[in-house]
């Protein structure tokens, strides 16, 4: 079997849902007064669908974004793991590795899969939304069976729709008219523009100021050329309706980008630092507003706390290191109670009773 037949089949019912939906859009437009039948109604249902899929799939953005923060704030710890058993390849020492970088996952909520499975839902979904609109020329001629309920005479109104003047199955070569192909390169170019900034923000403020250096950081730069010089290649070749959808999509991921620096920043980055003035201000606003100490003065308190308690310490140490020399001192300087003199001007005891005992060995007899 094909695999590209077989990832068709798959597909087929996701598409299904869309094509019903992308009807469903249409409808709600015509039931606001625009004109049934071929016009702009067809063309905003388009963009719609997009914003409608991509709203659908904010939960799983979400998902992917924690999931990413919890393995960018151990990266540092799974890292030093890694060093630890880097000169040991035995299987012992390898799977101790793994039991230490899976603790410490389980501690700190990470997942290694939690960044990936909402992409791999969100992939088949958008693949679905542009085999849709790139099979509606197809269905129109007859060549393509209906697809939810997107019928023939529907997918003939959908092609023969325009908007700017351009009808959403022209392309830039089969565009006979010169203003036409304007507003196709136009579109081209607001696509290639908002991909390159997106690519040029993510690489410039959310990477971490350490890994700048990286070959991989110079690689990630030369893709921000890349792939836009791509959509002018393929640009000239697809439907406007599929470069309507790539512009939605574009400007919703660009868009979606700004709210992901500002609130899921990767630590250590340009967005993160600026992540952290920020909180750092809001929370001594909240801190002036409810009569609390800023989170300064908070710490020049606690420091001040901590520089007066080892000033105390240093202070108690002398007087109790001296007593005990103190006490010593009085004690030989007392008087002997036997002799009258003073301990120190005493004979060496020890001496003289070794002396006596040697003595009174010498002098006891012999036994038989």
């Amino acid at each position: 079997m094909n695999p590209m037949n077989f990832l068709m089949s798959l597909l087929r019912p996701v598409e299904w849902v869309i094509a019903q939906l992308l009807t469903l859009i249409h409808a709600q437009f015509v039931a606001l007064g625009m004109p049934d039948g071929p016009g702009l109604a067809w063309c905003l249902a388009v963009m719609c669908l997009v914003v409608v899929i991509r709203v659908c799939l904010i939960p799983l953005f979400v998902w992917q974004m924690r999931g990413m923060r919890a393995m960018q704030a151990i990266g540092p710890e799974m890292q030093r793991i890694q060093r630890k058993y880097a000169s040991r390849t035995d299987p012992r020492s390898r799977e101790a590795m793994q039991r230490e970088m899976m603790a410490l996952q389980r501690e700190h909520g990470a997942n290694p899969l939690g960044s990936c499975v909402p992409a791999m839902i969100q992939a088949p979904i958008l693949c679905s939304l542009y085999y849709v609109l790139q099979s509606l020329p197809a269905i129109a001629s007859g060549a393509a069976e209906p697809l939810g309920g997107m019928g023939r005479a529907l997918a003939g109104d959908v092609e023969s729709s325009s908007i700017l003047g351009v009808a959403l199955s022209d392309s830039f070569g089969t565009a006979g008219d010169p203003a036409s192909r304007i507003v196709i390169g136009a579109v081209v170019a607001l696509m290639c523009v908002t991909l390159f900034s997106m690519q040029w923000i993510l690489i410039h403020r959310n990477t971490p100021k350490d890994a700048m250096d990286s070959p991989q950081f110079r690689t990630q730069k030369m893709t921000a050329f890349v792939f836009p010089a791509i959509y002018v290649v393929s640009g000239a070749t697809l439907p406007f309706g599929v470069l309507l959808y790539w512009m939605t999509n574009n400007l919703w991921n660009l868009a979606q980008t700004l709210v992901q620096l500002r609130l899921f920043p990767t630590p250590g980055s340009v967005a993160g630092e600026r992540k952290s003035a920020r909180d750092h201000a809001r929370e001594n606003a909240r801190r002036v507003a409810a009569g609390l100490p800023s989170i300064e003065e908070e710490r020049a308190a606690a420091a001040r706390a901590v520089a007066q308690a080892r000033r105390d310490r240093e202070a108690r140490r002398p007087a109790r290191t001296a007593a005990p020399h103190d006490a010593a001192a009085r004690h030989d300087t007392t008087p002997d109670r036997d002799s009258g003199l003073r301990r120190d001007a005493q004979p060496n005891r020890g001496t003289a009773t070794r002396r006596i005992t040697r003595r009174r060995v010498t002098a006891k007899p012999r036994r038989r």
